[in-house]
């Protein structure tokens, strides 16, 4: 590895020293990376997205299991620019052959997918190519003083995404005009009462903040890897020999030179007046470099360390562990590690469904009780008062329908279900609810019978309200028949 040509600068670093520097190059190498990011993980997401548009769900857990795949097209173009190297998507395409076959890839995506460290690992798998036990050995040495920082990484990138996945969902309602913000509500996004369309939405505001935080993840774990090579490897070290052998070359040169003018001068006939050497400052100048390099607190600090460790006592070569027993350790490990894995998931998912449940029944655990809210007179132009209803609902109906009057009828028919909803069920509609809205505060409270018949009642009355395309007459009689046995007496608002 020519270290000389590295674009970082090469010194002792703490480990959260090492993920704060990924993130300054993260910052350096974004422009690239995005535009590779985008061409690949960009366009398998809108294609899992579109083939699975009624499974929007299903299409995001594949693209969050095929995401190791996506690191190593990111550790490629990462690993280039370390060296000053541009990589253009043609690079990229032509080294997937390679990042498939020669990167560990399966077991990426099986055995160690639950791993808390795979972006401090993965360069190993990748970059080195080493498999079998060397790989394991080269691993657990750069695990040491360095694991538990790479399994936080982990665990704050995936809330980071979590939370910025939220946020932009929040901006979004926020920013829908009233009437139609509701649709993007977090409270039927819970409920599961969200349109594919909608869905299709969360799911690119998702796409989105993977675009985010992987490439930073990726980063952060490639610097703590390479500060882990520096620190074992004395990288730092090797580049200040270098640069002092450079001087020490050229200051030998200059005193090469010195030399031969001076034993020129020394020979030549008619200069014996020259009793004097001329001096040169090289040998001073050598000096100091050699007293300022030693004296950098990389050679010169003395530090005590004051901590527990196990005292490793070799094992003679008779007494070795059986592969067998080997072998077992690292399935009881690789089942500790997917236990810890599902244990974080678990508690996040636990945390979530705690605040959406405070969210919703706070008052109830708190003990207050917020005022009944009033409900509205008018929805979309239609008187929904009690009072403006007729003793006998469905027979007005009737009459309207038998006099042509298909508008009239069928606005009393949903009125009537409206006021019947808002008494019995205490829906709380909104003066800005649309029809769309008002199915949807509908959904959930109503058998499914109920439910579907207000929702043939709607399609009906905006058919004739909007399109002026009043249904038949059986279909007319069909729904006056359905109001009577869903919603009761003949006017839900005041007894006839």
């Amino acid at each position: 590895m020519q270290i000389e040509r590295i674009a970082i600068g090469l010194r002792r670093r703490s480990a959260w020293e090492a993920i704060d520097l990924g993130g300054s190059a993260w910052r350096a190498w974004a422009p690239a990376a995005w535009r590779i990011w985008a061409a690949c993980y960009g366009s398998v997401g809108l294609l899992l997205l579109a083939i699975l548009w009624e499974h929007q769900e299903i299409a995001l857990l594949i693209l969050w299991w095929l995401k190791p795949a996506f690191d190593r097209i990111l550790l490629f173009t990462f690993s280039r620019s370390l060296f000053h190297q541009t990589t253009r998507l043609r690079d990229v395409l032509g080294a997937l052959p390679s990042l498939a076959r020669h990167s560990g890839l399966l077991a990426g995506l099986t055995l160690r997918r639950a791993s808390m460290a795979r972006s401090l690992l993965l360069p190993v798998w990748q970059l080195e190519g080493l498999r079998g036990k060397a790989a394991r050995e080269r691993c657990k040495v750069l695990s040491r003083r360095c694991r538990g920082q790479a399994v936080w990484l982990t665990l704050v990138c995936a809330h980071f995404s979590v939370v910025l996945s939220l946020s932009l969902f929040l901006l979004i309602s926020a920013l829908i005009p009233e009437g139609i913000g509701d649709s993007l509500s977090l409270a039927n996004w819970f409920r599961n009462n969200l349109t594919p369309g909608q869905e299709f939405v969360l799911s690119l505001l998702t796409l989105l903040a993977e675009t985010v935080v992987e490439p930073l993840y990726v980063a952060s774990g490639f610097a703590l890897y390479l500060n882990r090579r520096s620190e074992l490897e004395g990288w730092d070290i090797e580049l200040a020999f270098r640069r002092l052998a450079g001087r020490a070359l050229a200051t030998a040169a200059s005193l090469l030179l010195v030399a031969g003018l001076t034993a020129g001068l020394l020979l030549s006939p008619g200069d014996a007046q020259a009793d004097e050497v001329p001096t040169t400052p090289a040998l001073s100048h050598e000096k100091q470099v050699i007293t300022a390099i030693v004296a950098d607190p990389v050679f010169g600090q003395q530090t005590k360390a004051m901590k527990w460790r196990w005292e490793e006592t070799p094992t003679p070569a008779d007494t070795e562990t059986p592969a067998w027993l080997r072998f077992l350790q690292r399935i009881v490990e690789f089942f500790s590690q997917t236990l810890t894995a599902l244990a974080w998931v678990a508690g996040l998912l636990l945390a979530v469904a705690f605040i959406y449940l405070l969210v919703v029944h706070h008052e109830r655990w708190l003990g207050s009780r917020r005022p009944p809210s009033r409900q509205p007179d008018f929805l979309f132009g239609l008187d929904v008062r009690p009072a403006s209803l007729p003793a006998d609902l469905v027979g007005a109906a009737r009459a309207a329908i038998a006099e042509g009057r298909f508008e009239f009828a069928l606005s009393l028919l949903y009125r009537g279900a409206l006021v019947a909803l808002i008494q019995s069920t205490r829906i709380e509609f909104r003066p800005g609810d649309t029809e769309e809205n008002c199915r949807q505060r509908v959904g959930g409270h109503l058998e499914a019978a109920a439910s579907g018949y207000f929702g043939e009642l709607i399609d009906a009355w905006r058919r004739t309200a909007y399109a002026h395309q009043p249904p038949d007459a059986p279909v007319l009689e069909t729904l006056c028949q359905g109001w009577e046995s869903h919603f009761g007496r003949p006017n839900p608002g005041r007894p006839s």
